[in-house]
């Protein structure tokens, strides 16, 4: 997906990216992409008021589920994760403004559900950026809440 921030493939149904462009949505929908979920918020960068409609008009489900960059909340994650096991099967793009909360939000939904390996999915967000430390134990507090699951950092 030339041209989108930060674009990470995770496998075949599971991309996480900073904000698209608005011509970026008919582009994932031809790729084979069937639904949108965005992390950011209304302040962050690039944010398009009008991505619902950018989306509907490409096919593409979406949800905008704003998450406070100084405090992601586990009720975040969990509406998060809901959301993505709702749409299992599905080729999905989550994103925020620059990948940051997406692929934070993606490695915890990968561990926590899916039962990746911390340690190898801890170095895909760290392809994106390293995490700082409130997002740091933001992970490490959903990650408590696993039994056998060493955080990776």
């Amino acid at each position: 997906m030339n041209g989108i921030l930060n674009f990470f493939e995770i496998d075949q149904r599971l991309s996480c990216a900073g904000q698209p462009g608005p011509e970026h949505f008919a582009a994932l929908a031809r790729a084979g992409y069937q639904a949108v979920i965005n992390l950011a918020t209304q302040a962050s960068t690039g944010h398009l008021p009008d991505e619902p409609a950018l989306c509907a008009a490409c096919g593409l489900d979406f949800l905008w589920l704003p998450v406070a960059w100084n405090a992601p909340r586990p009720q975040d994650y969990q509406a998060f994760a809901d959301w993505l096991d709702a749409r299992r099967g599905r080729t999905v793009l989550a994103h925020c403004a620059k990948n940051w909360r997406a692929s934070l939000f993606v490695f915890l939904y990968r561990v926590l559900r899916e039962g990746a390996e911390p340690v190898r999915a801890w170095d895909d967000v760290l392809e994106v950026w390293e995490p700082d430390p409130v997002w740091t134990e933001f992970a490490r507090i959903m990650l408590a809440s696993a039994p056998n699951v060493t955080p990776p950092f």
